[in-house]
């Protein structure tokens, strides 16, 4: 006999393991990161708090969210920090969803949305998509007496699809009051400029509306783990209840403030990626690759026969030859894709250049 457990236990995404064969140096373009080091002031700010590490940090972030409100203009008691994002997703769960509710996303949604309805027990609900988007319909129509919280990634991972704001100010009209309404902008940086503001615009139209964000993207501070939710009023103190205690650290805390300071260089290697992303798009469709319309920091393509099998020949060739390390994506309705972000134009020369030696076929 065994303890019982609660939790289901979920697959987990498979990924190279093995060393790289010719010994090249691995260029990793598998997590959605991106490639560029801690901005100046960064850097700066991590080495100094560094020198303080046997200090905890504000356990309420205090000055990260009164620069987070500076920036987006947004009153800082609305704003509640995390150990990135994916730990405040949890934390809404928890205080919203119990065992019998259920939890709606849209069919290709973040893996996380899953992770997180399997934790608290509740049931997964997934509405159909069109052409990989979700759809707006869709949502509202899969909406049930039981449903409690609907997360909503837009642009989306792992497709890099977008719904329009017209779109995501229809659903938050239309869904019921009852159910909270999650709107996930982990990459909200790289769609059209304003975007994000207007999302948060919802926040004040709407109580049961909530944005969630991150500094894992386009601030470049994956590794430090901070995330932030701007919610309404009644809201915060409920996630606080359930949010750990100092769960973002003393150093992340400084690296973000930080980098809410540099916005210039966050700026400038976003346009960047965006540029590199209109490159490979059009290069790779050339050649014929099925590449899905992103608004993201990578690309969701399939190979011109878009069968799985080949897909996954590709995956392991562009490890074996060039040391790149892209991301397979199995989920049921997507098993002829894979994933990669974009790097620096090097890197993705250097993928592109693969990928053209793998379509042609052994010399």
């Amino acid at each position: 006999m065994r303890p019982r457990a609660y939790l289901d236990p979920m697959p987990v995404r498979g990924r190279i393991a093995r060393p790289q064969p010719k010994g090249l140096p691995l260029i990793n373009m598998g997590f959605n990161e991106l490639p560029y080091p801690p901005a100046p002031k960064v850097a700066e700010a991590l080495a100094l708090a560094a020198q303080r590490a046997q200090s905890y940090g504000s356990p309420h972030n205090d000055a990260l969210r009164a620069a987070l409100g500076a920036r987006n203009g947004l009153a800082s008691d609305q704003i509640i920090c995390g150990n990135g994002s994916e730990e405040l997703l949890d934390v809404i769960a928890r205080v919203f969803a119990r065992p019998g509710d259920e939890i709606l996303i849209s069919e290709f949604g973040y893996i996380q949305f899953a992770l997180t309805a399997n934790r608290v027990g509740a049931s997964l609900i997934k509405a159909s998509e069109q052409a990989f988007t979700s759809d707006i319909d869709a949502l509202v129509a899969a909406v049930t007496e039981r449903t409690r919280i609907l997360f909503l990634a837009n642009p989306n991972n792992p497709t890099g699809t977008m719904v329009p704001l017209a779109e995501l100010a229809r659903l938050a009209r239309t869904l019921p009051p009852t159910v909270v309404l999650v709107l996930d902008l982990a990459y909200g940086e790289f769609a059209p400029e304003g975007y994000c503001a207007q999302v948060h615009g919802l926040v004040a139209e709407h109580e049961n509306v909530a944005v969630t964000r991150t500094f894992s993207k386009a601030y470049g501070l994956a590794g430090a783990r901070v995330g932030w939710c701007h919610g309404p009023d009644w809201m915060i103190p409920l996630l606080y209840a359930a949010r750990g205690m100092g769960t973002v650290n003393a150093l992340a805390q400084a690296a973000a403030c930080a980098a809410l300071d540099e916005m210039d260089v966050v700026a400038s290697r976003v346009r960047e990626i965006v540029s590199e992303r209109h490159r490979l798009a059009a290069a790779l469709t050339t050649l014929g690759f099925t590449v899905l319309p992103s608004q993201a920091n990578f690309l969701l393509i399939s190979p011109p026969d878009g069968t799985p099998e080949t897909t996954e020949a590709l995956v392991e060739h562009l490890f074996d030859t060039a040391g790149i390390i892209v991301n397979r994506t199995r989920e049921a309705g997507l098993e002829r894709f894979l994933r990669f972000s974009l790097s620096r134009a090097a890197h993705n020369d250097l993928l592109l250049e693969t990928v053209r030696a793998f379509l042609d076929g052994p010399p």
